[in-house]
C-alpha cells in the first residue's frame, strides 16, 4: 500500500514529466531556429578566420618572374645573362626560377626575390635570395660532388654571381618598389 505521501510524490512526477514535455514541444521550432542560425553563424566565423589566416600567411603567395612578365621580363633576362658570364653556359631556369615573395602584413622585412637555378654538368641546384634571415642568401644543393679544382672553382663562381647579383639588386633600388606594386594588384 501506498502512503499519501507516496502518492503525492508520483503525481508531482506525472505532472512535471508532463509540463516538460509540453514545454519541449513547443520549443522545438525555436531550437531548431537557433542550432540554425548557430551553424550559419559558425560557417562565417570559419570563412572569415581562413581570409585572415590567408592574408596573414602569404609566404606562400608570390608573384612569377618570368620572361614573358612585360613589365619585369627583361630583368629576369638580364639576370640569367649575367649569371651565364660569370658561372659559364651550363645552367638551365624554370620558369619560376624568379620569384618575388610580397610584404607580410606591410613588413617590407618580409620581402623577398629569389632566383632559383641549376648547373646540369654537376647536378648542382642554387638559390639566391635577396632578403635572407641570415646575412647571407646564397645556397646549394648538390649530391656526391666532387671537390676538384674545376667544380670547387664553379662554387666560388656561384658564390661571385650572388654577390653581383644582390649589388645589382641593391643599385636598382625602384626594383623592389615596383615588385610590391605589381604584386599588390594581383
Amino acid at each position: 500500500m501506498t502512503t499519501a505521501n507516496e502518492f503525492t510524490k508520483k503525481m508531482l512526477s506525472k505532472l512535471r514529466e508532463g509540463r516538460n514535455r509540453i514545454l519541449d514541444e513547443a520549443e522545438k521550432p525555436f531550437k531548431s531556429e537557433h542550432v540554425e542560425n548557430d551553424n550559419f553563424l559558425t560557417r562565417s566565423k570559419i570563412l572569415m578566420e581562413e581570409a585572415v589566416e590567408k592574408k596573414t600567411l602569404n609566404e606562400e603567395e608570390y608573384l612569377t618572374i618570368d620572361k614573358n612578365t612585360p613589365q619585369f621580363g627583361d630583368i629576369r633576362t638580364s639576370q640569367e645573362e649575367q649569371l651565364r658570364k660569370t658561372i659559364g653556359d651550363n645552367i638551365t631556369f624554370e620558369s619560376d626560377a624568379l620569384k618575388f615573395y610580397p610584404a607580410l602584413n606591410g613588413d617590407k622585412g618580409k620581402q623577398d626575390l629569389t632566383l632559383t637555378g641549376k648547373i646540369n654538368a654537376l647536378n648542382i641546384a642554387f638559390q639566391f635570395r635577396y632578403q635572407d634571415s641570415s646575412s647571407d642568401g646564397c645556397y646549394i644543393w648538390c649530391n656526391a660532388l666532387q671537390l676538384t679544382e674545376e667544380n670547387t672553382r664553379t662554387v666560388g663562381k656561384i658564390r661571385d654571381a650572388f654577390e653581383n647579383w644582390k649589388q645589382s639588386i641593391i643599385e636598382d633600388a625602384d626594383l623592389i618598389n615596383k615588385l610590391t606594386m605589381a604584386a599588390s594588384r594581383n
